[in-house]
Order: structure tokens, then sequence, then C-alpha cells
């Protein structure tokens, strides 16, 4: 009767078994028999040992390389990162451009003094996410001019103003209690920008203020904010050598 797959596996089980157990009641079996040893396969610990050497260098190989792809994986989100940021950049510049655009607009349709002024401060509002906007020029040969931008450089605007209109370059973020006062009176301004107008020398201020402590803060960048102050000098001076 033929043996099934698992009746030959118990049996040669049981005579390996068998095998062993004599071995061991007849320590000096190989010593009876040693031409037997040449014919048997026996693994040295040399081979063994060659073997965990190749398993260590194998595992070194693997943890280097699910570091280089770790690495590789930080790299990759970082510059996703810098992608993201560097689109944002372009989408505010663009915004940027287009509100200059019809900032630009508005002031070169206006047919007097007191329509650019009342067109500036509503238009800087409106596009620049800002409560009030106030504008001071120092110059005594316009005092002519009876608007409130128009005021003598006193001691207490020198006091207060001298440093921003000598460094002729703006200040963004938190402003002092008496410039606050000077320039948005009875407004509760928690941050502000000031601009120096006027070139080589300044001769006036662009102040923009905010109720929001975050909207304008040190920071930010001041490349636009200088271009706006460039623009806004130039088209006031054609309406002064008027």
């Amino acid at each position: 009767m033929k043996q099934t797959e698992e009746e030959q596996q118990i049996e040669t089980l049981s005579e390996e078994a068998s095998v062993v157990e004599y071995l061991q009641q007849h320590p000096q079996f190989f010593v009876e028999h040693e031409k037997l040893l040449d014919t048997m396969e026996i693994p040295s610990s040399n081979e063994q040992n060659d073997q965990d050497a190749q398993d260590d260098q194998n595992d070194q190989k693997v943890s280097l390389l699910e570091q280089n792809i770790s690495t590789l994986r930080e790299e990759n989100q970082q510059l996703q990162q810098k992608l993201k940021y560097l689109i944002t950049v372009a989408e505010e510049n663009d915004q940027l451009n287009q509100r200059i655009k019809r900032l630009v607009a508005a002031l070169t349709n206006v047919i007097g003094m007191d329509e650019f002024f009342h067109t500036l401060y509503s238009t800087l509002c409106n596009e620049f996410n800002t409560d009030t906007v106030v504008v001071r020029c120092f110059q005594p040969q316009v005092l002519t001019v009876t608007r409130q931008e128009f005021v003598e450089y006193d001691a207490q605007i020198f006091t207060l103003f001298d440093s921003t209109l000598k460094s002729a370059q703006p200040v963004c973020g938190q402003i002092s209690p008496e410039q606050i006062e000077y320039l948005f009176p009875s407004s509760q301004i928690a941050s502000a920008v000031l601009i120096p107008l006027g070139s080589p020398e300044p001769h006036g201020l662009l102040a923009m203020g905010s109720h929001d402590a975050s909207r304008f803060h040190a920071d930010m960048s001041t490349d636009f904010i200088r271009y706006l102050g460039e623009l806004v000098s130039n088209l006031l001076n054609i309406w002064l050598n008027r």
C-alpha cells in the first residue's frame, strides 16, 4: 500500500530520532567508523561567521538605503514648502501690482487737489486693508495751500519724525504714542507704517494706521512700501508745481 506524504514525513522523523538516540548512546561511534566522516557535510564555524557577516552587511545596506530615502523625503517636503511659499509670494505681488495700477488710474483722473487727497485716502483704505491714511507735508513754501496736509515744520514735528525723515526709510509696526496722537488723533491705532515722501531729502510723510496690531509689523518687506511712497510723492509734486 502506497504511503502518503504525511506518513513518509512521520517515518523520516522517526528514523532521524532513532539515529540521534543511537549516537547519544554510542559516543564512540565515529571514532570506530572514522571513514564515515569523509562523506558527511558538517558546517564549519567559519562558514557560519561568514554568513553572519554577510547578514550584517546586508542589514547595513538596508539601513543606509532607508536613511537615504528618509533624507530624500525630507528634501522633497522642503522643496514643496519652498515652492508653495514662492507661489504665494508671486500671487501676492501680482495682487499688489493690480492694486497699484488701480491707484495710479484713480489718481491720474482727478481734477483738483481736494479730489486728489480724497481719492488717495479712500483708495489706499479700500485696496490695502488699512483703516486710516494721513499725509503731512512740511515744506514752508507750500503753506499757501489751505489743506490740513501742509503744516509748518516746527520743533514738535522735528522731535517726532526727524530720524525717520533723515533715514528716508519706512517704519513699520509699533510707533510711539506721541506719533500716533499727532497723526491719528482720537483713533484707536494699534499698528502703523510711516513712509517718507520726497527725494533725495524727504519733506513729508504718508502714514497708514490700522486697528489690527498685526496688520503692520517690523518684519514686513518695505520694497513695496518704498515704491508706494515714491509714487505718491511724484503724483503729489505734479499738483504742487501747477
